[in-house]
């Protein structure tokens, strides 16, 4: 069956909250690199591109690190704290084992920019040794690995998610990305040719409200495309009103989600992009 292309297997991780180590910096293009580890990563999964990982960092002002803890030591589930928590999600990258320790590893890419919130003055002040509190991923949904073709329309909180389709799919599949971002393009082409593993083709949308809508028609989506897009929300609805109601593209064929909202602190990924459309 032709649908069979788009199918992403589905796997469910244990849930519950873990304190990480901070073991190494380094800035990547626009990004700070944060390697993180810990003996409580043991049985911790991520394992699909588009995993994210509830964050909790440090309070801005006072340092005072509030988070939730574990149900249990082996159970899923959290216990909620009581004050105000500093929780932002990101995609893990580059999970590995330590071959010292012999523990988990990951990566986080904080993007470094104006008027940065709790994520990105942390990251600009962390030092080795420092402490955080990671939740989930509670699930991961893998690649759309048969698919002949993948365009990835994104801006930069979405580009290590895009690094991850580009290092998941078979070499056979030809990945686009339509990178929404501020300036140039050789910055994305480099952090995307290092952490995905090879040179795929970067175009940069036209201006305007819709302008993402239009790269993608300009592209063109044949029965042949996954499309993965995300970004800020609002920059999103054209695009999403043109797949689901233009182009008539299938559900299974596409993921469109809203990583951030202009405005809005600590967005829920999970509300509908367009209340005026919600998904049924």
């Amino acid at each position: 069956m032709p649908g069979d292309r788009f199918t992403r297997v589905r796997t469910a991780h244990r849930f519950t909250a873990r304190r990480v180590t901070v073991i190494d910096l380094i800035e990547i293009e626009r990004f700070t690199r944060v390697t993180l580890s810990s003996d409580e990563l043991g049985d911790w999964a991520s394992t699909g591109p588009e995993d994210h990982a509830r964050v909790f960092f440090p309070d801005p002002e006072t340092g005072e690190l509030t988070a939730p803890a574990p149900a249990g030591p082996h159970e899923s589930g959290i216990v909620r704290p009581a004050g105000v928590a500093f929780g932002r999600d990101f995609t893990p990258l580059n999970v590995r084992t330590s071959p010292g320790s012999g523990h988990r590893v990951f990566d986080l890419d904080i993007l470094r920019h104006p008027g940065p919130g709790p994520a990105a003055r942390w990251a600009d002040r962390a030092e080795l040794g420092d402490e955080i509190v990671i939740v989930g991923p509670r699930g991961s949904l893998s690649v759309a690995s048969r698919a002949p073709r993948v365009l990835c329309v994104v801006d930069e909180t979405a580009l290590p998610a895009a690094s991850r389709w580009i290092a998941d799919m078979p070499s056979s599949a030809r990945i686009e990305i339509i990178a929404d971002v501020v300036g140039g393009l050789d910055w994305v082409r480099a952090y995307l040719a290092a952490q995905g593993g090879r040179d795929v083709p970067v175009a940069a949308p036209p201006p305007g409200s819709d302008g993402l809508a239009a790269a993608v028609r300009e592209a063109g989506i044949d029965d042949g495309t996954y499309v993965f897009a995300a970004g800020e929300a609002t920059r999103l609805v054209p695009l999403r009103r043109l797949l689901r109601g233009e182009l008539e593209v299938p559900r299974q064929q596409y993921a469109i989600t809203g990583y951030w909202k202009r405005g809005a602190a600590a967005f829920d990924h999970h509300a509908p992009l367009d209340p005026a459309d919600p998904e049924v």
